[in-house]
């Protein structure tokens, strides 16, 4: 039996700015597998350019989005747009963040229990990094994502175990 892993909601996403419903670009996520809103510890900026990006050093703020389980092709779409269109200047690049459901009556709590991770795109504030010190060999993490979703051929990825293999590869990179 083979399973095509690309083709499978396995990406869990967070998106908190014009890729939200109702926003200009909302084209771009697949709505079927909309999970809600949800919200991460920061505040929520907006750039000189009109793009907007979250401030992590401001722990007593949060943040609302949406949470999202796509395809590879949707983030193939969403790499494009974020870190390598000139929609927003090559700005962003794909990072892992816990995110909490939205639960009104509840409030804002940053409990262990009901913490999930998500992909998110964070912006770039300085020059990239080539984290291992070597360009040839530089973590590119939507192709790596690719190469894990096409490796497993006999059972479904879940959107935790491509979270989990893209904080390993993390872990991996020598500094």
């Amino acid at each position: 039996m083979n399973i095509d892993n690309t083709k499978e909601f396995c990406i869990r996403i967070y998106v908190f700015g014009t890729l939200r419903k109702g926003e200009r670009l909302e084209f771009y996520m697949d709505d079927r597998n909309y999970k809600g809103l949800y919200y991460t510890k920061g505040q929520l900026m907006k750039a000189e350019n009109g793009s907007v990006y979250i401030d992590f050093s401001d722990k007593d703020t949060v943040t609302i989005g949406e949470l999202y389980e796509v395809d590879f092709a949707c983030l193939q779409r969403i790499n494009h747009l974020e870190a390598i269109s000139g929609e927003f200047p090559k700005g962003y690049d794909l990072a892992v963040m816990p995110v909490w459901k939205q639960n009104k009556e509840e409030g804002y709590t940053f409990n262990s229990e009901s913490k999930t991770d998500a992909f998110f795109y964070q912006r770039r504030n300085r020059p990239f990094k080539i984290l291992n010190g070597d360009y040839t060999a530089d973590f590119e993490p939507v192709t790596e994502i690719r190469k894990l979703l096409n490796s497993v051929l006999d059972k479904k990825i879940s959107p935790v175990e491509v979270l989990e293999f893209y904080k390993k590869k993390l872990k991996n990179i020598n500094f």
